[in-house]
């Protein structure tokens, strides 16, 4: 199976996740004036797992292993507390980030849940977000490429576009595009063979080296989930082109459930 996790996740509709989360987040508060706000997640969360045992929740597991797999690549997400199969994302951080926000949405497309709950444990007082999402894994697997303006320049060229299509129809999409990333780097034959670093020319002069993922010395590419201001981003990229000495950037854009594979060329 292309995505697998080791406990069973049952759905649950926003009633049952809000009769669970108040209980919880009881305990969170009370972990919270005990033990203060300077511990690491791996602190709170056990501590918090132990109390929803306690009081008498049946499922309460934590690092719960997500699978993503496609032939030999197997990529591995740990989720941090499933609660009565209730998502739970802790954080001890200084304050919590649109990135933050990703990760738990990540895990609720990877299980197929539409509720969770991100909590930050380092603030004075627990700070902690309502996250959701009404993308059903029906609508992930429900998607259409563009491939108007891609141009196979190359053999790796063409390959990147095969691994793509097979691993969207394997994964669907709204995934983080990290994965996507992954995945062709380990094809390739890992991260040091696909991200070098490149000179970066102003005329005739070299101002600095930049690193990005290669297909070839000539042939880089980029996977972005861009769902706005696409066409400045574009313009970024043949800037960027303009002061190097590749010959195009393939890039594939995930826009929803558009998926657009366009060659930039210099």
């Amino acid at each position: 199976m292309p995505i697998e996790f080791d406990v069973p996740v049952r759905k649950i509709t926003y009633d049952e996740f809000h009769a669970v989360d108040y209980e919880v987040m009881g305990y969170v508060f009370s972990i919270h004036r005990e033990l203060g706000r300077f511990w690491s997640e791996k602190i709170y969360r056990d501590e918090l797992a132990y109390r929803c045992k306690r009081a008498g929740f049946e499922n309460v597991y934590t690092e719960i292993p997500v699978h993503i797999s496609y032939e030999d690549f197997i990529k591995v997400y740990f989720i941090d507390l499933i609660v009565n199969n209730v998502i739970y994302e802790l954080k001890t951080a200084q304050a919590l980030t649109k990135e933050h926000e990703k990760q738990a949405i990540n895990y609720l497309m990877l299980t197929g849940q539409n509720h969770g709950k991100l909590i930050n444990m380092r603030p004075s007082s627990v700070k902690h977000y309502y996250v959701s999402t009404n993308i059903t894994p029906e609508k992930r697997y429900d998607y259409k490429i563009n491939y108007q303006q891609w141009h196979d320049l190359d053999e790796k060229s063409v390959w990147l576009k095969d691994l793509l299509e097979n691993l969207i129809n394997q994964w669907g999409v709204f995934l983080d595009v990290v994965l996507f990333y992954d995945a062709v780097k380990h094809f390739l034959g890992g991260e040091d063979m696909v991200v070098r670093a490149i000179d970066v020319r102003r005329g005739s002069r070299i101002i600095g080296t930049q690193k990005v993922h290669l297909l070839s010395s000539a042939v880089a590419f980029k996977i972005t989930a861009l769902t706005k201001n696409i066409m400045a981003f574009e313009k970024q990229i043949h800037r960027f082109l303009t002061h190097t000495s590749l010959r195009a950037i393939q890039w594939i854009n995930f826009n929803h459930n558009t998926i657009l594979f366009k060659t930039l060329l210099k």
